[in-house]
């Protein structure tokens, strides 16, 4: 799929518009933009004669057809509206003194997943921005693992695009559910970027709160198209949901618990906490996206249905 719209249209729809969430998707394969050092938000560096924008069909903000994307990562359409398509939710706690997070990548690594990872290197908490930085073994990767999204809040995205321009393969990145949209419309458009030959696993954080304007505007709190999502929401203290969305994420799940690097501490955990503060954001950022009597943001389409359910209480 590709929209006939260029940089013009993306800087006064998105960046104007105060809808962008500094996720570096419009500026990863684009030399027509470029991100502020200071705030992380996304600006044209030249006029661009292109009619059909890469930099506009990567943003996840310009449009972001959920269902297509689902079918063409996962090969199904969600059930669970709130969560996204998963094949298991387990708990989980760390059976060393490292987090989760930090022991699933070191399976990806030791199981040559991954041969490098993008992570955050954060600058600056008000407003958040992290840097990308590319590790290549899981000793250096311990001292960025995001402790939080806020933490992980920046053009992570470009990353994606300067692991190609090194032509690096097996790339891993862990990343907030705004990244993983304009990822997944990168690994899934029409535009052959690179993007599909560099990236083999994606990690999401879910996300508890946004840092910038056009974080009002999402509706994606667990990190949907991730491979496993990452959740420290809904579970006791030192215990962690692991939302298992592929046999990618199965496999590397499985390895850790093999390993004993992590114990499953339920099986079939209670999701009623985490689905409780999903649903409490989703809906509050909703009636941001219909305003009073319409839609205000277009990006995101959904058909009646759909939205009643969204909704619901």
């Amino acid at each position: 799929m590709k929209v006939e719209k260029s940089s013009q249209d993306l800087e006064s729809e998105v960046i104007y518009a105060g809808l962008c969430i500094h996720c570096g998707s419009c500026n990863a394969f684009c030399p027509h933009m470029d991100f502020n050092k200071e705030t992380g938000e996304a600006f044209v560096v030249d006029e661009c004669a292109e009619t059909v924008g890469l930099c506009y069909n990567a943003c996840p903000r310009t449009f972001l057809p959920i269902n297509k994307i689902e079918k063409k990562i996962f090969g199904e359409n969600r059930i669970d509206l709130g969560l996204g398509v998963y094949k298991d939710i387990i708990q989980v706690k760390s059976n060393n003194s490292d987090d989760v997070l930090y022991n699933l990548v070191k399976i990806a690594f030791d199981e040559k997943i991954i041969e490098y990872i993008i992570l955050g290197d954060q600058k600056t908490e008000k407003p958040p921005l992290a840097f990308p930085v590319i590790i290549d073994n899981p000793k250096d990767a311990k001292n960025y693992i995001p402790k939080s999204t806020i933490a992980n809040a920046g053009p992570l995205i470009t990353g994606i695009g300067q692991a190609y321009l090194e032509q690096k393969k097996k790339v891993g990145i862990i990343a907030n559910p705004c990244h993983l949209q304009g990822l997944s419309k990168l690994l899934t458009s029409d535009f052959n970027t690179g993007a599909k030959e560099t990236v083999s696993l994606k990690i999401g954080y879910a996300c508890s709160s946004g840092g910038m304007s056009g974080c009002k505007f999402c509706i994606d709190f667990s990190g949907e198209f991730s491979d496993i999502s990452y959740s420290p929401w809904g579970a006791p203290k030192g215990e962690i949901m692991l939302i298992i969305r592929t046999e990618l994420g199965q496999k590397i799940v499985d390895k850790a618990v093999s390993k004993k690097l992590i114990e499953i501490t339920e099986k079939n955990p209670n999701l009623s906490e985490m689905k409780k503060f999903i649903n409490k954001k989703r809906k509050k950022n909703l009636k941001n996206l219909i305003g009073n009597s319409m839609i205000s943001v277009k990006y995101l389409k959904l058909n009646i249905d759909q939205l009643k359910d969204f909704l619901a209480d």
